[in-house]
């Protein structure tokens, strides 16, 4: 019987190279004009290739005893719930208090409620991926982000 690295690198293997076929009606191109299938096509080819990696390791580890294992049995069910709950505030939250107030109370929460950390490193780190995010989409990037009531 497989061991759970050697039975997920098959299904990535498969699904790689189902990703490098079904890219190609759309063309590839070369590095300096790539067309549509271009990232599809390498990023398919990278993936079977580094599931061939992750199966030759796992025989590796199969022939050390490792066997399969559950790999649901111990998940924390609560954690992804309240994660999947907290994005559905945000998104309600988002054109009321704008993008960076509700970033920076998503950040927050999540950094204190599904993997505690100490409240420097929640305030730090929420208002700093908040403000660097911002910065990201809205001045590099130049995309429209909900401003809020406070107008930014």
């Amino acid at each position: 019987m497989l061991n759970n690295d050697q039975f997920s690198s098959i299904i990535l293997f498969v699904m790689g190279l189902l990703v490098t076929y079904f890219s190609l009606p759309y063309g590839i191109g070369a590095i300096n004009s790539p067309e549509a299938g271009f990232l599809p096509f390498y990023m398919g080819l990278v993936i079977s290739f580094l599931a061939v990696v992750v199966f030759v390791q796992g025989t590796n580890s199969r022939k050390k005893g490792t066997k399969w294992k559950n790999p649901i049995a111990n998940v924390m069910w609560w954690k992804p719930i309240v994660t999947v709950v907290a994005l559905l505030v945000y998104v309600l939250i988002l054109t009321s208090l704008g993008y960076v107030i509700s970033t920076i109370l998503l950040m927050g929460f999540l950094l204190r409620a599904i993997d505690p950390q100490k409240w420097i490193v929640v305030v730090m780190g929420s208002i700093i991926t908040g403000l660097a995010s911002y910065v990201l989409f809205k001045v590099w990037l130049g995309t429209q982000l909900p401003v809020g009531f406070l107008g930014f």
